[in-house]
C-alpha cells in the first residue's frame, strides 16, 4: 500500500509516453512558439546554492539549499538540514528534501512531470518519517490543462496521550482545466486517507480574466467530512512579459470550519517577474492545494531557502500572510492559533559601488497568536504577541549574496550566504 498512488502515477506516465511517442515533436518547434508556451521568453539558467544559520533562543538551524532555475521556474532543488528548533509537526529532526521538475518527451513544455520527497529522523529517537509527491501535467492545447498527482506520508504527529503518534496519510487527485476566451474552467476529484479514515473530494472553480492582465477565481470544494469543505477565492494582476510599468497584485483567501488562511502581495519595479502565468498558476495552484498534504506543501512549491529569494521577482515588494486555525484543547473550549506578517522589501538595483552591487532591505511587522492556560480562569487562553524583524543584503561580484535577518525582541538571528551561478547561454544553446 505504501507505493500504490507512485505506481499509478507512473503506469499513467508510461501509458502517456507510449502514446504521444508515436508522434514525436522536436524541441524547436514545441517551444519556439511562445503564443503556447506558458511560460513565456527565454532566460538564463541559473544555480543557487546557499548555507544559513538561523539562532532563536539556544535553538538552531543549519542548512545547505540549492536550485536550478530558468523561464520553467525551479526545475531542481535540494536541501539538507539540521533542525534543532522545529519542523512542520514541530519537531526537531535532521531532513533530507528534494524535487525535480522533467519534460522527459523531447523536452516539450506539454508534457510535465513533477516528481519529491522528504526523509527526515526525528532527534534524540529512533522515529523516521518520509513524504513522497508526484504529479503529471499535460497541456494538449493551450485552452486545455490536465493534471494527476499522488502524494503520500508516513511518520510522527503530536500525540494526545503520547508524544509521538504514527500517522500515515495519502492524497489522490485529478483535475481538468477547459478555457474559452476569457474564461477557465476548473474541476478537481480526489481521494485522501487519514491513517483509516477515507476523504472524497470533489469540487470546482472559475478564473475570469479581465483588462491589463486582472484575472478572479473563485472555488469551492466538497468533502466528505464536512469541517473539510474548502472556499477559496483569489483577485489580482499579473505583469505582462514585457513591462508596462505598473504593479503586480495577488491576494488569495482559503476559508473552511475553524480554518482561515490569507496572502497577499504586491510587485512594483523595472525588475517585476511576477507574470500573468504565475499569478494564475499561483491562484489555481491554492485551490488544488486543498485535495494534496500539507506535508509537501513545501516541495510542491519548490520553495526550501532559509532566507527566500522570492524579493528578488521586483524591485518593491509587499508580502501579507495571515493564519487562524480553531483548535480544541479542551472540549467545548475554542482556543486559536495563528499568524500574520506584512513583510516589506526594496531592492536597489541599480546601485553598485566596487565590488558591492543590488542591497536590499526589509521590513517585517509579526503577530503569533497561541493557547496559555491561565491559572486564573483554568482554562487556555488565546495569547497574542508582536515583534519587529529586519532584514539587509548585498551582493558581491554579482555572484554571491548575503542576507541577514535579525529580531531584536527574540534576539533571533538568519544568515545565509548564497552564490549564484549562471549559465553563459552559448552553453545551453550547445545543448539543444
Amino acid at each position: 500500500m505504501k507505493f500504490k498512488f507512485f505506481l499509478l502515477s507512473f503506469l499513467f506516465f508510461l501509458l502517456i509516453t507510449s502514446i504521444f511517442a508515436q508522434d514525436e515533436h522536436t524541441r524547436t518547434s514545441a517551444n519556439a512558439d511562445l503564443s503556447h508556451s506558458v511560460f513565456g521568453p527565454p532566460q538564463p539558467e541559473t544555480w543557487e546554492f546557499q548555507l544559513s544559520y538561523m539562532k532563536e533562543g539556544t535553538d538552531n538551524i543549519s542548512s545547505f539549499n540549492f536550485y536550478k532555475k530558468d523561464l520553467r521556474n525551479k526545475t531542481l532543488f535540494f536541501k539538507i538540514s539540521d533542525n534543532a528548533l522545529n519542523n512542520r509537526n514541530e519537531f526537531r529532526v535532521q531532513e533530507l528534501t528534494g524535487g525535480a521538475v522533467l519534460f522527459p518527451i523531447n523536452d516539450d513544455d506539454r508534457y510535465q512531470l513533477d516528481i519529491g520527497g522528504t526523509y527526515d529522523k526525528i532527534k534524540d529517537t529512533s522515529l523516521y518519517g518520509k513524504a513522497f509527491f508526484s504529479r503529471i501535467t499535460l497541456r494538449p492545447q493551450p485552452n486545455l490543462w490536465f493534471r494527476i498527482g499522488a502524494e503520500y506520508f508516513d511518520g510522527s504527529a503530536v500525540g494526545h496521550n503520547t508524544l509521538y503518534r504514527n500517522t500515515v496519510l495519502n492524497s489522490f487527485y485529478f483535475v481538468g482545466k477547459v478555457s474559452v476566451s476569457s474564461f477557465s474552467l476548473v474541476g478537481l476529484l480526489g481521494s485522501g486517507r487519514i491513517d483509516d479514515v477515507q476523504n472524497t473530494r470533489f469540487g470546482l472553480a472559475g478564473i475570469l480574466e479581465g483588462p491589463y492582465n486582472t484575472f478572479i477565481l473563485g472555488g469551492y470544494i466538497k468533502s466528505d467530512e464536512q469541517k473539510e469543505n474548502v472556499r477559496t477565492l483569489a483577485i489580482g494582476r499579473g505583469a505582462p512579459f514585457r513591462p508596462d510599468g505598473l504593479p503586480s497584485t495577488i491576494f488569495i483567501w482559503k476559508h473552511r470550519d475553524n480554518y482561515d488562511f490569507q496572502l497577499g502581495g504586491i510587485f512594483f519595479g523595472g525588475n517585476n517577474l511576477f507574470v500573468k502565468p504565475a499569478a494564475i498558476g499561483m491562484s489555481q495552484g491554492m485551490f488544488i492545494s486543498s485535495a494534496a498534504l500539507r506535508e509537501n506543501s513545501e516541495l510542491r512549491q519548490g520553495q526550501l531557502m532559509s532566507i527566500t529569494d522570492d524579493y528578488r521577482n521586483s524591485d518593491f515588494t509587499m508580502f501579507y500572510v495571515y493564519l487562524d486555525q480553531g483548535i480544541e484543547i479542551i472540549p467545548r473550549n475554542l482556543n486559536h492559533v495563528g499568524f500574520r506578517a506584512i513583510q516589506l522589501f526594496k531592492v536597489f538595483s541599480e546601485v553598485k559601488f566596487s565590488i558591492l552591487s543590488k542591497p536590499v532591505i526589509g521590513l517585517f511587522y509579526n503577530e503569533e497568536t497561541e493557547p496559555e492556560f491561565n491559572l486564573t480562569a483554568h482554562k487556555f487562553i488565546d495569547k497574542k504577541s508582536t515583534f519587529w524583524s529586519f532584514q539587509a543584503g548585498i551582493t558581491f561580484q554579482d555572484s554571491f549574496i548575503l542576507n541577514v535577518i535579525h529580531t531584536p525582541q527574540k534576539s533571533d538571528w538568519t544568515v545565509a550566504l548564497s552564490f549564484m551561478y549562471m549559465v553563459p547561454r552559448n552553453s545551453e544553446m550547445s545543448r539543444e
